[in-house]
């Protein structure tokens, strides 16, 4: 065979049961047998720098209140509120703010 799967077989993995509990849900919720959930997320390339994470984060906490407050100052307090429970929403029926990384949770955006 000239597959990917050729040659493969069994592995070990040391994980805690919290831990691989929360590798289970990840794997269901993708779609993904355990397996091979496992190896696409340990292949994946590099993860975004820590800071630039951080910098992101707080970037768009920051354009959040402002628009927030601008709205509110407008008297347009309800389409800021009806806004944040429309994503609420969302983020409860993606399951895990984990599957924010699945490439396809943009496509499933309907708030």
């Amino acid at each position: 065979m000239t597959d990917e799967t050729s040659g493969r077989r069994q592995r070990t993995v040391m994980a805690s049961d919290a831990e691989w509990e929360r590798i289970v849900r990840a794997a269901h919720a993708s779609g993904m047998e355990i397996s091979r959930f496992v190896v696409m997320r340990a292949l994946m390339t590099e993860p975004v720098a820590e800071e630039v994470t951080r910098r992101a984060i707080r970037e768009t906490l920051v354009l959040s209140r402002l628009e927030e407050r601008r709205l509110r100052e407008a008297g347009a307090g309800a389409v800021w509120d009806e806004t944040c429970d429309a994503v609420d929403r969302w983020i409860e029926n993606e399951g895990t703010l984990s599957r924010l990384t699945d490439p396809g949770a943009a496509n499933r955006w309907k708030a």
